[in-house]
């Protein structure tokens, strides 16, 4: 066999090779294929089963909702409060349960967390000169 031959049989058995690959890669192309459109079967009857599902669900009787009104705190008495400008608020907020706020108002109008207004209502209650 001749240089020729040789280069002959290389191209035919390389072509053979790339054939066969390329057939190979299609089979598996068309697997693939087969196995989404099986999925997307699967997944339009579980579609059209909960469209079913949903229109069998009778509708919720509409009704006016009625939204009831806050209730009504009573308010505090209004008075000055008997403190200085300066006096701190603590002693504004002692000021404030004598005239019977609650820790949450009394927390808001001094600038001070809620928990430290329950404090002071409970060092107030339990001190002698309450």
């Amino acid at each position: 066999m001749n240089t020729t031959d040789w280069l002959l049989f290389l191209i035919v058995v390389l072509q053979s090779g790339i054939v066969f690959w390329l057939w190979r890669r299609i089979d598996m192309m068309e697997s693939e294929r087969r196995v989404e459109a099986s999925t997307f079967d699967h997944l339009q009857r579980q579609i059209s089963a909960l469209q079913r599902t949903v229109q069998e669900i009778p509708p919720a009787p509409r009704t006016e909702a009625t939204v009831a009104p806050p209730p009504v705190r009573p308010q505090p008495r209004q008075q000055p409060l008997a403190t200085t400008e300066g006096a701190s608020p603590y002693n504004q907020a002692i000021e404030l349960f004598k005239r019977g706020f609650s820790t949450a108002d009394v927390a808001e109008r001094c600038g001070i967390s809620r928990s430290e207004a329950e404090l002071i209502l409970s060092l107030y209650r339990n001190s002698p000169t309450a």
